[in-house]
Order: structure tokens, then C-alpha cells, then sequence
């Protein structure tokens, strides 16, 4: 791996995960500030999954056509304004407006990085490449959090400015150093249908795109409705939810960045993906058991590692075994990947008017479906 694009894109996606991890502690308390209930809350969530399920694989065709630096360039700037006019919004429906737009041009961003990333490494380094990229996002949801809950004291709005000002900073650093990956006469005419590609799978593939959706499916869920388990169980503000984040973010990074590449060259990636499996399964199960702060930290903590496992293994596996253009493959995995964070909110938002736990209680139980459907049926 090349120092200098990997930093740029470590940096891309790292600023794009500081912004959503602002985001998740601080929405529910800034949605219900302006009338929201916790449906809506799920709703607004899936609303920027919904436009990113649509532009990914759109982004990433269009990335194989014109090359990956423009793309990156139109998601950084996309995310920035749309960030601005959130910190701005004054009413339920502004909410709603900007985080459509932002789903609409942000989604250039992650699979046109993984694109960039599959051009610039082969089949040895893929694995380890994947995993930085992976601890760039975990690292945004160390400092994310961080900077909502301390931000926050001020205003609500005021983390959203913020961050919109560092995605703008980051446009002007890729725009003068990013170099362009895909040659020209490499490039492809957009050809490129997902929804026949992805209906067109079969056997073991067929089975990673679906672990792709169960895994945001389950972590989506989760997002949007741990901040009320934590207000409802210990009685946490956005600063509260703001340190565990940070734990939680700080966990995910140590992972992907230290060990994920060590445990795929060593392992391979099924078996990692396994493990990450098991850990979902305790770690979404147990945080309904939480009595205290560490508690909540370490229960919630291991499930998070096992996402950092799971989410580089995989698009590690499908960039391998893809014979489509790079951007339209880690497109298609965006696009179920959105599909998953379409549906998680909504289903967690339901589920915890019902009860608290059971959000919790069903993520865990579809990461343990998942792990024996792998051991048994693979």
C-alpha cells in the first residue's frame, strides 16, 4: 500500500465517520428537541440508509467511468453543505430535507475509497487495506462522539458546523494531493445493473451479501435506539453518551487497524467473520443486562469489535471474488449495506416503543442465526 493515497483516504472516511459519529448520540435528543418521537427518530435514520442505497452503486459506477478522485471530491463537498444545513434545521422537516441530501452526495464518498483501495493493492494487502480503511471509520467514531457530547454544551447544532468545516478542509487536501487511481484506459462505460447483479447471485456469495445486510441491519438498529436504552436505563445526556463512543469507537479502531489484517492473513477471512459473528451475538444480548457506566461500555464494546472484524473481512472476500469493475462491486456492497440501515431503524424504532430491550434482544439473535447458518450450512 502507497503512504500517501492511503493517508488521504484513511483521512476521507475518517472525517465522514466523525460526522456520523456525531450524529448517533446526539440525534435522538436533538430530534425530540423538535417533535420527534423515537419511529421518527428510526425513520430519520433511514431515510439517509434509503438515498445512499440508491446512489452508492451509482456513485461507484460512475467512479469506474470518470475515475475515483472526482467522486471523492463531490462526497466530501456534498457532506459538508448538507452537514451545515443540518446544524441549521429548525424543524422536523429540515431535519428530514437535509439528511436526504445528505445521503444523496455523501454516499460517493465510502465505496469509491474502497474502490480507490482495490485499484492500489493486490489480493495480499487487500485484507490489511480494507482494515485501515475500516479503522479510519472507527477512529471518526472515537473522536465523533467526542466532539457531539463536548460540542453540545453549547449548542446541538453546533457539532453538525463543525464537522462541516473539517469535510471542507479535507475537499481542499484531496483536491491539491489525491492522484488519480483508475487510468483512463481502464475505465468503463456504466453497463452496470445491481439489482440483476445482486438477484443473479448464488451459493456462498449470495450468502456474504447477505451478512453485509444483517450486519448494518443489526448495527442500524442499534444506533438509533441505544442512546434512549442508556437515557431510559442510567439516565444518560448527549455528554454521557458521548464518552461511551468514544469507548466504543476506540475498541473498533485498535481492531481493524492492529489485528484484522494480522487475523486474515493468519486465519482467513470466513473464520474471522465468524468470530465477529459470536461476539455480535454477546455483546448486542448482554447490553440490556447493563447495572453501570463500564458495564454498558464493555458489553456494547464487544459487539463493536466484532463488527471491526466482519466489515473489512467482507468486502475483503467480495472484492476478491468479484468479476464486475471495483466501484460498481463495492458499490452493490454500499447498496445492501444502505438496504440494511434502511430497514434497521425503522424495525428498532417499532420494536422499542414495544419494550427497551428487545431491539437488543433481536440483534443479538440474528448475529447467532447468522454464525450457525455459517457453521452448519457452509
Amino acid at each position: 500500500m502507497k503512504f500517501g493515497p492511503t493517508a488521504i483516504l484513511f483521512a476521507t472516511l475518517f472525517l465522514v465517520m466523525v460526522g456520523f459519529g456525531i450524529i448517533i448520540p446526539i440525534l435522538p435528543f436533538y430530534s425530540i428537541k423538535l417533535g420527534a418521537s423515537p419511529f421518527d427518530i428510526g425513520m430519520l435514520m433511514a431515510s439517509y440508509s434509503l438515498m445512499q442505497f440508491i446512489f452508492s452503486p451509482i456513485w461507484g459506477s460512475l467512479s469506474d467511468k470518470y475515475g475515483r478522485k472526482p467522486i471523492i471530491l463531490i462526497g466530501l463537498a456534498g457532506f459538508s453543505i448538507t452537514f451545515a444545513l443540518f446544524g441549521m434545521a429548525n424543524s422536523l422537516p429540515m431535519l428530514f430535507v437535509s439528511r436526504i441530501l445528505g445521503g444523496i452526495l455523501s454516499s460517493a464518498c465510502l465505496p469509491t475509497a474502497m474502490a480507490y483501495m482495490a485499484d492500489t493493492t493486490d489480493e495480499n494487502e487487500r485484507g490489511a487495506g480494507m482494515g485501515m480503511l475500516g479503522a479510519a471509520m472507527g477512529l471518526g467514531m472515537v473522536i465523533g462522539p467526542s466532539i457531539g457530547g463536548l460540542f453540545s454544551f453549547w449548542h446541538l447544532g453546533m457539532p453538525f458546523f463543525f464537522s462541516s468545516g473539517l469535510a471542507a478542509l479535507n475537499f481542499i487536501f484531496a483536491a491539491i494531493f489525491l492522484k488519480e487511481s483508475k487510468k483512463k484506459h481502464d475505465r468503463t462505460e456504466i453497463k452496470y445493473n445491481r439489482f440483476k447483479h445482486l438477484f443473479s447471485l448464488r451459493g456462498f456469495m449470495a450468502f456474504i451479501f447477505l451478512l453485509v445486510f444483517l450486519l448494518s441491519f443489526s448495527l442500524s438498529g442499534i444506533e438509533s435506539t441505544f442512546s434512549l436504552l442508556a437515557k431510559d436505563k442510567l439516565g444518560y445526556g448527549a455528554f454521557d453518551m458521548g464518552i461511551v463512543f468514544t469507548f466504543m469507537g476506540l475498541s473498533g479502531v485498535i481492531v481493524q487497524g492492529l489485528f484484522v489484517g494480522r487475523m486474515i492473513k493468519k486465519l482467513g477471512e470466513e473464520n474471522v467473520i465468524k468470530i465477529g459473528l459470536l461476539l455480535c451475538a454477546i455483546g448486542y444480548s448482554l447490553t440490556i443486562f447493563s447495572f453501570n457506566h463500564w458495564s454498558l461500555i464493555l458489553f456494547i464494546s464487544s459487539a463493536v469489535i466484532g463488527q471491526g472484524l466482519m466489515r473489512p473481512s467482507l468486502a475483503s472476500l467480495i472484492s476478491k471474488d468479484t468479476e464486475l469493475e471495483e466501484g460498481a462491486t463495492m458499490g452493490a456492497m454500499q447498496s445492501v449495506d444502505s438496504l440494511g440501515r434502511i430497514i434497521g431503524p425503522v424495525a428498532a424504532g417499532f420494536l422499542f416503543q414495544l419494550s427497551l430491550n428487545l431491539p437488543f434482544i433481536s440483534s443479538g439473535g440474528i448475529n447467532l442465526l447468522a454464525l450457525l447458518a455459517m457453521l452448519f450450512l457452509l
